[in-house]
């Protein structure tokens, strides 16, 4: 037995008397949510990604002039396929360009509590 509105009121007692909304305006709906939520979410996956490079670069700063006291910079960058996993990695940069990794940083860079001893230099043989 089908439901006919002219005949009786809505069993449910749902019916607001509006029709139905279409596929268009539903989709129009959708894509609003969408921006909005993008919106919400961007500025804080930027804020996010900004104070984890300063850390990385303040970190890095600290393990070249330990560890490299001949480069002329450094250089930090967030790797996903990394040796040690995700995240920053930090390279010191010679005065002729070239790049040597100094230290694999984490996916969230902190200033290294206690610098590890560097290693010894290789002997001439």
């Amino acid at each position: 037995m089908s439901w006919h509105p002219e005949l009786e009121p809505d069993p449910h007692g749902d019916d607001d008397g509006r029709p139905m909304p279409g596929e268009r305006r539903r989709r129009v709906l959708r894509i609003a949510v969408l921006i909005a939520l993008g919106a919400l979410v961007l500025p804080l996956v930027l804020s996010a990604y900004s104070v984890a490079k300063s850390a990385a670069d303040r970190a890095c700063a600290v393990y070249v002039s330990a560890y490299d006291a001949d480069a002329a910079g450094f250089r930090t960058a967030f790797d996903l396929f990394g040796p040690g996993g995700p995240g920053w990695e930090c390279r010191s940069v010679s005065a002729g360009g070239t790049e040597r990794v100094i230290a694999e940083l984490g996916p969230l860079p902190a200033a290294p509590r206690q610098l590890p001893p560097s290693p010894p230099a290789e002997r001439d043989a």
